[in-house]
């Protein structure tokens, strides 16, 4: 009887699909998680911070993908990676509207393999604010100008 509960466990393990896997070693190329990005205007390039271990440089391609269609990104990128150190790759992005989108971020070979696992960021997108910082500015600017010239023709009717 002890022997059929044997043959029945070894047999469901055989049948489930659940077999002991080693556990892979670490990428030694993937992109550096990093902070928030903010954007001020409907085009712009982002930047994905990329990390190269190997003892020599490596060229590969950086994807970006958002499911949202307010984002456009460009399909991939390539860079160039030195030897034990990082670089940055700057994703073109454009906007149509306002508010937060993610980025899914990830790096591959010329050959299409991927290379460590797949990244979010998070894109804060106002491009309003770039107009309304150039409107601000030159009243600003029109402002000082006026009060320069009020100054100017009080000074010459007193003289």
């Amino acid at each position: 009887m002890k022997r059929l509960f044997i043959a029945i466990a070894v047999l469901g393990v055989f049948f489930s699909g659940q077999q002991s896997q080693a556990a892979l070693p670490p990428a030694q190329v993937y992109i550096v998680a990093g902070s928030d990005i903010n954007m001020v205007s409907r085009e712009s390039k982002v930047p994905v911070s990329v990390q190269n271990n190997y003892d020599r440089p490596i060229r590969v391609r950086v994807h970006a993908v958002s499911s949202d269609p307010a984002v456009n990104v460009q399909e991939y990128v390539s860079v160039s990676i030195p030897a034990n150190s990082r670089k940055d790759a700057l994703l073109p992005v454009s906007v149509i509207s306002a508010g937060e989108f993610k980025l899914k971020v990830w790096v591959t070979t010329f050959t299409d393999i991927r290379l460590g696992r797949s990244t979010e960021i998070k894109l804060t997108v106002n491009p309003d604010i770039e107009l309304v910082i150039l409107i601000g500015f030159g009243a600003l600017i029109a402002v000082l100008v006026g009060l320069g010239g009020y100054r100017m023709v009080r000074r010459k009717g007193k003289a």
